[in-house]
């Protein structure tokens, strides 16, 4: 994804949207330093990163479009996981799933990949897909096949391109039983917050709007913590944390942070109260939850 006039909109808009509700966020933005590189080169757009819950010290991240159907295993420190066969090629690939353009992935509680195939830049899609395939175990596998593949649609939709241009979707997370998803809009700075009600195999799934807030600019990538009450969003300027015992995030508790750290657009917890980013430039991040600023 092009970042354009992304830093002019979070300017313009998102820092307005803080500092009056809170005069202690920073007027620059916090600058994120990497503590380590993915170390293949071929993970050169990295859009979703993940943490197994099934193997120990795994982590996966997939390319933007225009990469093959494959997700890549690793470790926290950014190299890469091989099947044992393999010498200089990476990944786990994925033969009956298509990548037109892949942009995030979740996991939940039962050891499934939930890989989001429905990125929409120009809201022209009517094939916008959720793949789930089984966490696969890195060392002893170099392919393995899709077992549910969700279609989806938003019914508020109704025309082909959308105007406003604010159906494209970069974020999706399971919490609390359920999947769910964040928009990525260009004709304001808001999210919304969708819930998939129906994961039907054989029907195309409407999906179910329960929120919409003013994030202040595109939201890239989002994940929840492992008990759902913690959701961290990115936007190429910014990480916000939403807290709740509910699945109505935008109503709890709020934080913020301001970032610099290029064209970052995966984030996932580590831990409860730590955060990993990556971005396009192969570089990951660690961000402590502590460090974003309460709002509200």
């Amino acid at each position: 994804m092009k970042l354009s006039i992304v830093i002019l909109l979070f300017l313009n808009s998102s820092m307005n949207l803080i500092t009056d509700s809170d005069k202690n966020i920073p007027s620059e933005p916090a600058i994120l330093q990497p503590y380590a590189n993915f170390d293949y080169k071929e993970i050169d757009e990295s859009s979703a990163i993940i943490k197994s819950r099934i193997w120990e010290n795994v982590y996966w991240t997939l390319n933007d479009s225009g990469d093959d159907a494959r997700i890549f295993p690793l470790k926290k420190d950014g190299k890469v996981l091989r099947a044992n066969w393999y010498k200089e090629e990476a990944g786990v690939y994925i033969p009956n799933a298509i990548n037109v353009d892949w942009e995030d992935m979740t996991t939940d509680d039962q050891g499934n990949i939930y890989i989001a195939d429905c990125g929409n830049n120009d809201n022209l899609r009517r094939d916008l897909t959720i793949y789930i395939i089984k966490d696969p175990f890195p060392k002893t596998t170099s392919k393995t096949s899709v077992f549910q593949t969700i279609n989806f649609y938003y019914p508020e939709q109704t025309e082909f391109p959308a105007n406003p241009n604010n159906f494209d979707c970069e974020a999706i997370f399971w919490a609390k039983g359920k999947l769910y998803l964040l928009t990525k809009h260009r004709a304001d700075t808001k999210t919304c917050l969708y819930r998939f009600d129906k994961m039907d195999l054989f029907e195309n799934n409407p999906v179910t709007k329960i929120g919409e807030f003013d994030i202040g600019g595109m939201v890239t990538s989002a994940e929840a913590s492992n008990d759902g009450t913690k959701l961290a969003v990115l936007t190429y300027n910014s990480v916000w944390l939403f807290e709740t015992e509910t699945d109505d995030y935008f109503n709890g508790k709020i934080s913020m942070l301001p970032i610099s750290a290029k064209q970052c657009e995966a984030i996932c917890f580590d831990d409860d109260e730590t955060l990993l980013i990556t971005n396009e430039q192969m570089e990951i991040f660690q961000l402590k939850v502590s460090e974003l600023i309460h709002l509200k």
